[in-house]
């Protein structure tokens, strides 16, 4: 076996000195662009829709990348991947951007700002159900009235029907069952009159809930779900389970590094287990809340996997950027080698078709059931310049370029040109979500106007899109750089280390 690495070499990991002036300028550009955009929603409050939508696209794309390095932890643990330890620690602290990135959608949290300007239906629920307030206020009195006569019709129904019965002297057997199953099948009727609760308070309920489903019947159905406070605790729920996962898991790898425990290898193991349904629903219901319910009429049982495929594809090619960076300026020479590099390929290549194959799927379905709540959605966008978006960006530029590309075995062993891939796959999934977010822009904004108002695409938004998108990107890079210099940058005393250091593929 000679020849072979031995962990034992690489027990006291590698240290990622962080390049201060590196750190500084993404520091600047995002807290410093962040600044500028708070002040721009002060001083030109009447861009705040638009800009809300650039918010919303920033804060969507660099949290999918966080997403992405989590799941790749938790599958790596939870099938006990081998070949990945060396760069798990990168997986870690891709994850652990996440809980920055979702402070960063506190104004989401703010109603009659973003909230109100994303999500239609959280103007339109208040609106309706302050109609449907005022609606109730003046009808208790006729309702109470009416359900009274009601009462009254009824108990006199079943005396009439017990005096008929009583005025026949010898009625047959067939008559007299006859005569008791409407006598029993009136006072039913009776029975569940006279269960109403006829009290103010109880009537004024109902007439809010019967105004408000005449107000907004699509609404009225889906208010188990659609409703604030409902909307806060599964924002909150996200917020945590997310976070706590990327957190948790990165701090027993790190505890692991200190101790050399196996029991905490083994912990994660089960732990990665256990996390992955909830990591799975947290992220599914996070893109149905903030992307779907953009436009809460339109639905796909599809969406939480589409999303899913961008965010594990395009977060792994970033591992491979940050590896390609890190080995240019010395870090992990001795550690990543050209198998881990090919190994990664092979994962990027299977989701660009995975993310492909879900894509057309989404599409087919819905061309093919032609149902109006859902050919919505692509008849938005490919209407005017987005078909031709759609086409170049998304078909070819997406799937077709990169699969070609990676379908060579000798490119997943450059690590300079799958590099170059890595970042025409990120490019792409920025073309992605702004394609499944911007669209929806012009006609939410303009749609209260006249028809000939309503604009597919808002002048100038643009820059709005540009100045989120920088100042995101710059936080998070900075965010990124101090959990790089944070541990090691690998996990230096993982069992199954020298597995990884020595894998052939």
């Amino acid at each position: 076996m000679a020849g072979l690495k031995d962990g034992d070499d690489f027990k006291d990991g590698e240290s990622f000195k962080n390049p201060l002036i590196l750190k500084g300028v993404f520091g600047l550009v995002g807290f410093g662009g962040l600044a500028l955009f708070v002040a721009l929603n002060f001083l030109l409050p009447e861009k705040r829709g638009e800009m809300s939508y650039s918010w919303l696209f920033a804060l969507v794309f660099f949290l999918s990348l966080g997403v992405g390095g989590v799941f790749w932890t938790l599958l790596h643990h939870a099938t006990n991947s081998g070949w990945g330890t060396v760069i798990r620690r990168l997986m870690e602290n891709l994850g652990s951007v996440i809980p920055f990135m979702l402070l960063l959608a506190v104004p989401f949290l703010i109603p009659n700002g973003y909230q109100d300007d994303l999500w239609e239906w959280f103007p339109k629920r208040e609106a309706a159900l302050e109609k449907a307030e005022v609606a109730a206020e003046k009808g208790v009195s006729q309702y109470v009235t009416e359900k009274q006569a009601e009462i009254a019709g009824a108990e006199a129904a079943v005396a009439s029907a017990e005096a008929e019965l009583a005025a026949i002297e010898s009625p047959s057997a067939g008559h007299r069952a006859h005569f008791d199953r409407k006598i029993e099948s009136l006072k039913t009727k009776l029975a569940k009159l006279q269960e109403q609760d006829l009290s103010e308070a109880a009537v004024h309920e109902t007439l809010v809930d019967k105004n408000f489903k005449k107000e907004e019947a699509l609404l009225h159905v889906k208010k188990g779900y659609l409703n604030e406070g409902f909307w806060y605790v599964r924002f909150f729920f996200y917020l945590i389970v997310l976070s706590g996962i990327a957190l948790a898991l990165r701090h027993w790898s790190i505890k692991l590094d200190k101790s050399g425990d196996p029991g905490l290898f083994l912990w994660m193991r089960r732990a990665s287990c256990g996390f992955l349904p909830f990591f799975a629903t947290a992220w599914t219901f996070l893109v149905f809340d903030w992307l779907m319910a953009l436009d809460y009429t339109w639905f796909s049982t599809m969406w939480g996997v589409y999303l899913f495929a961008g965010a594990a594809l395009n977060s792994m090619g970033l591992l491979v950027i940050i590896v390609t960076l890190l080995r240019h300026f010395g870090y992990l020479k001795n550690i990543v080698t050209l198998e881990h590099y090919h190994l990664m390929g092979k994962l990027m290549l299977a989701f660009v078709i995975f993310w492909a194959y879900i894509a057309f799927s989404q599409f087919f379905l819905i061309w093919y059931a032609n149902i109006t709540e859902e050919t919505k959605f692509y008849l938005t966008r490919n209407t005017e310049f987005w078909n031709l978006y759609t086409i170049t960006l998304l078909v070819v530029g997406h799937f077709f370029v990169p699969f070609a590309i990676l379908l060579l075995q000798k490119v997943k062993k450059l690590p300079l040109v799958l590099s170059g891939v890595a970042v025409w796959n990120l490019v792409m999934h920025v073309f992605d979500i702004y394609w499944i977010i911007i669209p929806e822009r012009g006609p939410s904004l303009t749609a209260a106007g006249p028809a000939k108002d309503m604009l597919m695409v808002m002048p100038g938004a643009w820059l709005f899109d540009v100045l989120a998108f920088v100042s995101v990107a710059g936080i998070f890079g900075f965010c990124l750089l101090w959990r790089l210099g944070s541990a090691s940058l690998f996990p230096c005393r993982d069992p199954r280390l020298d597995e990884s250091l020595n894998v052939v593929n």
